[in-house]
């Protein structure tokens, strides 16, 4: 899973703002019912994508799941969900940015005030996350919306249950977007 965020040029960045040499971008397909999600290298080698089968705008939220004990990592923010062939894809389109605290995510940032500014303002630089389907422990419905469980094993301690848990809401927007199963792939 991947929790950063996305500039203009598509390129990935994580929570600290270094780059994961990675862009994602979407793709019009033959026709515009057959959008892709393109994912591959800065330099544009090795790319791979997946057909879109599902979107929606949504709100998302994201938390560290602690045995039941949640702690937040990122404050709910209007987004579009795309569910493709190999996972899920939400890029942030907040309405209005805090001039002092431009982003979602709820951690300490370690670039300078104006950098971040920057990078929000000028670069238009916006929250993503992304899960691939092998990542997903489990989905449950909670409130107005449905909750993704993600694994986190790779940051985990020995014998700790621990898990990232995704929202998206509303359920009548998002449940027909989880609902949509990945076709096998074409040959």
């Amino acid at each position: 899973m991947i929790l950063g965020y996305v500039d203009v040029q598509d390129r990935i960045y994580d929570l600290n703002f270094a780059t994961l040499r990675l862009r994602v971008r979407i793709e019009a397909g033959p026709s515009a019912s057959e959008s892709r999600v393109a994912f591959s290298q800065v330099a544009g080698e090795g790319a791979t994508s997946y057909r879109v089968i599902g979107e929606a705008d949504v709100t998302a939220e994201a938390a560290m799941d602690h045995d039941g004990h949640r702690i937040p990592l990122l404050r709910a923010v209007q987004g579009h969900l795309y569910r493709h062939e190999a996972g899920l894809l939400f890029f942030a389109s907040p309405g209005k940015r805090d001039l002092e605290d431009p982003g979602f995510f709820l951690v300490k940032l370690r670039a300078m005030p104006s950098a971040v500014r920057f990078f929000f303002e000028d670069q238009e630089g916006r929250e993503m996350i992304s899960i691939p389907n092998d990542e997903i422990l489990r989905r449950e419905k909670e409130g107005d919306g449905i909750t993704v469980y993600v694994s986190a094993a790779s940051v985990a301690l020995p014998k700790e249950k621990i898990a990232y848990a995704i929202r998206f809401a509303p359920e009548a927007r998002v449940g027909p977007v989880l609902a949509s199963e990945a076709a096998p792939p074409r040959r």
